[in-house]
């Protein structure tokens, strides 16, 4: 079988300047064609995020759903001993206008509302509520 055969059974083609410029020692042939990634994140830094709390916006006061996905730029803005703190920066459906900044908090094991969103707070009061305040099994 010819070379030529071999690489179209292979279905790709693999350039003699790969070879010829070293580039193989240093980087893929996709990276060596230019290529930047093959999704969202790779490309733009774009991951799909899923609103751990509801929330409110502080512009439009538009209520924001627990579980309500969007895609958000991620970027790593500090660390807390080991571990990545990561800040999720994407805007408001309702306004359009607003940009929700959320950061991850290692320190607390939570998520941080930490600009253009408000974080909804329900306390839950059992003698309000004519309960006894145990767990029911």
């Amino acid at each position: 079988m010819s070379s030529l055969a071999a690489t179209q059974a292979d279905g790709y083609h693999i350039p003699e300047e790969y070879y010829t410029s070293g580039a193989y020692k240093k980087k893929s042939i996709s990276r060596f064609y230019g290529s930047k990634g093959h999704n969202q994140y790779l490309q733009r830094s774009v991951v799909r995020f899923e609103l751990p709390f509801d929330g409110f916006c502080t512009q439009c006061d538009a209520i924001v759903g627990k579980g309500t996905r969007f895609n958000a730029h991620k970027a790593h803005v500090d660390d807390y001993f080991s571990s990545k703190i990561y800040e999720f920066t994407t805007k408001c459906r309702s306004c359009a206008d607003c940009e929700f900044r959320i950061r991850t908090n290692p320190k607390e094991r939570t998520f941080d509302y930490v600009v253009g969103i408000r974080k909804k707070i329900e306390e839950f009061n059992s003698v309000e509520a004519g309960t006894k305040g145990g767990i029911d099994t």
